[in-house]
């Protein structure tokens, strides 16, 4: 694994051996050498953009970074995005465009939310993957393309290729090598790390240098991130701006998290008493055990249970 840090837009990244997101970023950092298409799947938030950009800093690549989230471009544009068109195409086609396969020559094109392609545009899509080549909107002139291709995805495509939604084969294609990267909620270990390059994100950009309470990362390492890394940003970022001190503490936090928090500390003290509870049902279970000399009719008698209840905790707390 490699242990040198890295800067991503000149902000540090301090390597944490324990975190998942470190091993995501080293599957990342190797897959960046190669041409091959790659995946990334993970819930919306989940930093899959952020990790395209790793992988096009490391990839050496001449060309740009282009990106394109198919879920924001209506359907009919789509193909038209993607190859671009040649003058007279079609109406108001006055001149020729380049897509976004033609401007990410030579460099990365990313193509976010690719669950969102037209089936009839899927096939188009898998023809450039395969060979490289494509054409044009009105144009019967083959073009080659030099571009290496990320997608993403919060869907589970093979579910959508049940359904008849995705093609397999391109499926196959597009995720010769995959990332996952799972939700912040399951990744709890990441979120001191996170913080950690957030905060330095913040003092590179206004210059202010920010602390955090350790009650605060108690509180995060709590609250479930239903907006996952992206959530987290955004509440360090306003947070850090709006506060006139330099530490970030509980109190600058929105409700919710407080309430998380107490909900948690109310759930572990319940899992405590459960616990102190069959601790003592165990004890009164050995006692009883000795004083009467193992006989089961006359401790269930005592203790007012049925003997097969009394034989089942017996068995259950492995009591002699």
């Amino acid at each position: 694994m490699e242990k040198d840090n890295f800067k991503l837009h000149g902000i540090s990244f301090v390597y944490h051996p324990d975190s998942t997101i470190t091993e995501v970023i080293r599957l990342a950092r190797k897959y960046a050498k190669f041409s091959n298409p790659l995946l990334i799947t993970g819930e919306t938030g989940t930093g899959k953009e952020q990790l395209v950009r790793i992988i096009h800093l490391y990839s050496d690549r001449p060309g740009r970074l282009v990106s394109a989230n198919l879920s924001a471009i209506p359907k009919e544009l789509i193909e038209n995005e993607l190859f671009g068109h040649v003058k007279g195409a079609f109406t108001d086609a006055n001149t020729t465009t380049e897509g976004l396969i033609e401007k990410a020559s030579f460099g990365t094109l990313f193509i976010d939310e690719v669950g969102e392609l037209p089936l009839e545009h899927q096939i188009k899509l898998l023809r450039v993957i395969q060979t490289n080549e494509y054409e044009k909107i009105g144009s019967n002139k083959t073009l080659k393309s030099t571009a290496r291709f990320i997608f993403a995805t919060s869907k589970d495509l093979e579910y959508e290729i049940q359904k008849e939604r995705f093609r397999a084969d391109l499926y196959y294609r597009i995720s010769a090598f995959h990332i996952h990267i799972p939700p912040l909620r399951e990744r709890k270990e990441d979120i001191p790390v996170l913080v950690e390059y957030f905060l330095n994100s913040i003092e590179e950009k206004y210059k202010k240098k920010i602390t955090i309470h350790p009650e605060v990362i108690k509180m995060f390492m709590v609250y479930p991130w239903p907006g996952n890394v992206r959530e987290l940003e955004n509440l360090l970022y306003r947070t850090a701006i709006t506060i006139q001190k330099n530490e970030i503490t509980p109190e600058d936090l929105p409700k919710n998290f407080e309430n998380h928090h107490d909900l948690d500390h109310k759930i572990k003290k319940l899992e405590r008493m459960k616990q102190e509870i069959i601790e003592y049902e165990k004890h009164i279970l050995q006692e009883a055990l000795e004083v009467y000399g193992g006989n089961l009719y006359q401790i269930a008698k005592k203790l007012k249970i049925s003997r097969g209840a009394l034989q089942y905790k017996i068995k259950k707390y492995q009591l002699k």
